[in-house]
């Protein structure tokens, strides 16, 4: 057998397992089907992938709002609320929450693969899912507490209320007039919906980040260096001595 560096691909010549090809990589198994195996480099590939599009669709938006609303230009439009399955986003993280949505489910598919691989237990990939779980909890709390403290905030006081009922009932017909409305700051109040998705996504996106922040670590430290066939060292990169391969390890 040639193992020589760079005998599998002569642009990555530190490749010397024959599974870890990337020219045999097949995106639809590696990422939809989870009843087969993925190699190391292969299952590396895929959540680079994933980790980087959620990165992008969430900083290119997030920091070109901002400028453009630095430069003047309203950005009202981009804060209007979307319906998205179980929640509520603003319509500038629309395509980030979507390809989160999406991705959540392809990781957890590519984890179950890279385990089967690596002949370790497969239910182990359910852990990819805890940090969504825990957002949505997050913001289901967060939505009922942001619509009850806007409901709180702008209900009158009950005995305000009843005295200015006993007061109108008292006076003459003719005497009555319009109370004046209480003017608020320039622009719309904040809806009673505004108010809940604001408070939901404040709960639920740190809960998010931190519980995506260990299961990346997690990822990154283990599964990824999981070995091809669950043989050998748990270490990075596709990085077989020529004995080993030779072995077939």
């Amino acid at each position: 057998m040639d193992t020589h560096p760079g005998a599998i691909d002569p642009h990555r010549p530190w490749i010397r397992d024959q599974r870890d090809d990337p020219g045999a990589m097949n995106w639809a198994e590696t990422l939809l089907n989870p009843f087969g195996e993925t190699s190391k480099l292969h299952f590396s590939r895929a959540w680079t992938f994933m980790f980087m599009g959620r990165l992008m669709l969430y900083l290119v938006p997030s920091v070109t709002a901002g400028v453009i609303g630095i430069a003047g230009v309203k950005t009202e439009f981009l804060n209007t609320p979307v319906d998205l399955l179980l929640f509520t986003v603003p319509a500038l993280l629309l395509p980030f929450a979507i390809f989160t949505i999406v991705t959540e489910f392809t990781s957890f598919v590519a984890h179950t693969r890279r385990l089967a691989n690596a002949q370790r237990a497969t239910w182990l990939a359910v852990i990819v899912l805890i940090p969504m779980i825990l957002g949505l909890a997050a913001y289901a709390a967060g939505t009922s507490m942001g619509a009850a403290q806007h409901r709180a905030m702008n209900a009158p006081p009950a005995e305000k209320v009843e005295g200015a009922k006993e007061g109108e009932a008292a006076k003459p017909a003719g005497e009555r007039r319009q109370q004046p409305q209480r003017r608020g700051p320039p622009g719309p109040p904040q809806s009673e919906r505004q108010a809940a998705i604001a408070t939901g996504l404040g709960m639920a996106m740190p809960i998010w980040w931190l519980a995506s922040s260990i299961v990346m670590a997690w990822t990154l430290v283990w599964v990824a260096r999981l070995p091809n066939g669950g043989q050998g060292r748990v270490r990075t990169g596709s990085d077989l001595t020529p004995d080993e391969v030779e072995a077939g390890v």
